[in-house]
């Protein structure tokens, strides 16, 4: 499944380009962020569906949609939780892929990329007991 993360009044070719690339060659269906519920999409997580994540770098992160899914879907007790006052991740190694688009000039994407990549994979997914792979494009052919 390749989930969208661009908003969708905002045009981005490069990310439209991206996400249409990647459906030729997995041949997974689309979806965006906004087209399923929280409920929803916890029980996709739940499921052994394979989750791409596909978009565009907005300053140094994946954009406040995004970031607004995580806040909703990897939620207290469902993503983590506090035990002895200590986080634990109960996504079980949950395994993700994000598939990023950016056009940032490449010495200054070198710090831009290691931000993000802590970010997701000691953050987000790694606070949640989950896996990330992530994956960067410079430009789309």
């Amino acid at each position: 499944m390749l989930v969208f993360t661009h908003p969708k009044e905002i045009e981005s070719k490069s990310s439209v380009k991206l996400l249409e690339k990647l459906k030729a060659e997995t041949g997974e269906d689309s979806f965006h962020l906004d087209d399923k519920t929280t409920a929803e999409w916890k029980e996709i997580i739940k499921s052994d569906a394979n989750i791409s994540f596909v978009g565009p770098v907005f300053w140094w992160g994946l954009g406040h949609n995004m970031d607004k899914w995580v806040q909703e879907v990897f939620s207290y007790g469902f993503a983590y939780e506090y035990q002895n006052g200590n986080p634990t991740g109960l996504l079980n190694g949950r395994e993700f892929s994000i598939h990023l688009v950016h056009g940032t000039p490449a010495d200054y994407a070198v710090k831009m990329r290691e931000n993000i990549k802590d970010r997701l994979e000691t953050g987000i997914f790694g606070f949640s007991n989950a896996k990330v792979v992530i994956n960067y494009y410079d430009k789309v052919d």
